[in-house]
């Protein structure tokens, strides 16, 4: 994936595994300072990002849930 799917937050996601369809962000405090460590990935097929926890921080900026996209998607 490149720079660009995350330029609102830079280029703070992991590299992806061959297979793996969600990759964490490592840093999401460019995107928003409330959001935990852990709790935002990018969907590797789609290029969406994702929350993978609810939480009070879930509408800033307002993102599905990555379960709802596997879903949604039939992973």
């Amino acid at each position: 994936m490149s720079c660009a799917l995350l330029a609102l937050g830079g280029c703070s996601a992991t590299s992806v595994v061959a297979g793996q369809r969600f990759t964490l962000v490592n840093d999401p405090s460019g995107i928003s300072d409330k959001i935990p460590n852990g709790a935002l990935a990018l969907d590797t097929r789609t290029g969406q990002l994702c929350y993978t926890i609810s939480g009070n921080f879930t509408g800033a900026p307002a993102l599905p849930m990555c379960s709802d996209l596997a879903q949604k998607n039939h992973e």
